[in-house]
């Protein structure tokens, strides 16, 4: 027998928190290798701990509800056979983090704003650092100011009085006191709409945001799907979607516009290498996951579909890990599917764009044939671009759409950009 501490694992190179959600296991219980141990949330998603050695748990050493950092110690395990402790680490562990975390740089984040470098924060500093947004850059400056190099709880409280809009008695009567009625039902926001609802909030008061619509033709673009979609299905064994087409499609237009591939904090503008695209998953309990598809510009059709099918899968069924979030620079939502025509989508910071496909549907339209104007039945939909205007203006932000449109009506002409193995 020989006593190990378990520790909480590494769960992408983003991750640096989680919340303890729930102990699969009790103290003095015997666990199987492999077996849940625990089920814990990060910002991103929720995810379950296995045990990796079959022993006995003989101490708990964080509660339910406890914020506990990548690399803590949460458990001590009895274990049946002798374990070195170098090795429990390499298995599946990392060594635990200090008190006063240092924030190593990570790729960065899709939804998640901002990225921190190396900085020192306390854990509290951090959660409210990560609360309110505040970018790496400015902490780096504050940490700087301090004796110690040490960012402190009210160190950023201090930063945060002074940098955070004021609350006038006029923006406060436009919200009436509301007490439920008889037959109202009352319940709590969730912990992921929570995020979502705060993310958005943060988005529309960092970013202006402007949107613009258009009109594209992709009768060429659905009959080609048509008439390969089962061939495609049988050879490779998934189903040939819309949202690798676009996804395709929208990579090859972001080489042209490469500003919209971009995130900014604060004044500065990074340009991304490679075009990383979020794409949004609703989820069965209303809730909504952004996958990321990496380096989109490098992939056939093919491996595309198949990264798409196998992160959708992913997030509906709760299996999803917190780097498959991450890293977007472009991001991309299908309202078509729930019969919309056209939105004003929220850019994900720190993201400058997002990109919404409208409704298919057969519509009149003006065409040309052989110099004549006449009405023809056309597969149209409206693209809705909503981009930052402290960086994006019309020229880009418009000018996207108008390549795109045009890319979707000569589809056929371009499909070699999108191979299909």
């Amino acid at each position: 027998m020989s006593l190990i501490t378990l520790y909480l694992p590494k769960m992408g190179e983003s991750v640096v928190e989680a919340i303890v959600l729930h102990w699969c296991v009790k103290e003095e219980e015997v666990v199987m290798e492999g077996a849940p141990l625990l089920e814990v949330a990060t910002d991103k998603v929720d995810a379950e701990i296995p045990a990796i050695y079959t022993g006995k748990i003989k101490k708990l050493l964080v509660n339910k509800g406890e914020v506990v950092a990548i690399g803590a110690p949460i458990a001590l395990l009895e274990a049946e056979n002798e374990v070195s402790p170098s090795t429990a680490h390499e298995q599946s562990f990392v060594d635990p983090k200090p008190t006063v975390a240092a924030i190593t740089p990570s790729p960065n984040r899709g939804g998640d704003f901002p990225t921190y470098s190396q900085v020192k924060l306390t854990p509290v500093a951090k959660h409210m650092a990560h609360k309110h947004l505040i970018p790496s850059d400015v902490l780096t400056r504050l940490a700087g100011d301090t004796r110690d190099n040490r960012v402190t709880k009210s160190v950023i409280a201090d930063y945060l009085s002074k940098h955070l809009p004021t609350h006038t008695t006029e923006h406060h009567l436009f919200h009436e006191t509301v007490t439920p009625l008889e037959g109202d039902e009352v319940f709590q926001m969730d912990r992921v709409r929570k995020l979502i609802a705060d993310r958005m909030v943060a988005s529309k008061k960092i970013a202006p945001h402007v949107t613009s619509f258009i009109r594209a033709d992709v009768t060429e673009l659905v009959a080609w799907k048509n008439q390969h979609k089962t061939v495609f299905e049988e050879k490779h064994g998934i189903k040939l979607s819309y949202n690798s087409i676009f996804m395709a499609m929208i990579a090859r237009a972001l080489q042209h516009f490469p500003l919209l591939n971009a995130v900014m904090v604060d004044d500065q503008i990074i340009k991304r290498k490679h075009i990383n695209i979020g794409f949004a998953v609703a989820l069965p309990n209303g809730n909504v996951l952004v996958p990321v598809v990496h380096q989109v510009e490098q992939l056939g059709l093919v491996p595309l579909a198949r990264q798409i099918d196998a992160l959708v899968q992913q997030a509906r069924n709760g299996t999803i890990m917190p780097d498959a979030l991450t890293g977007a620079s472009y991001t991309i939502s299908n309202i078509g599917c729930f019969d919309n025509l056209m939105g004003t989508p929220i850019i994900v910071q720190p993201q400058v764009a997002i990109l919404a496909l409208g409704l298919i549907e057969k519509r009149p339209a003006v065409v040309h044939v052989e110099g004549k104007a006449t009405i023809a039945i056309r597969d149209e939909l409206f693209l809705s671009h909503t981009y930052d205007h402290r960086i994006i203006d019309g020229a880009i932000g418009g000018g996207f759409l108008k390549y795109l449109a045009k890319a979707c009506a000569s589809f056929v002409e371009n499909i070699k950009q999108y191979p299909c193995t």
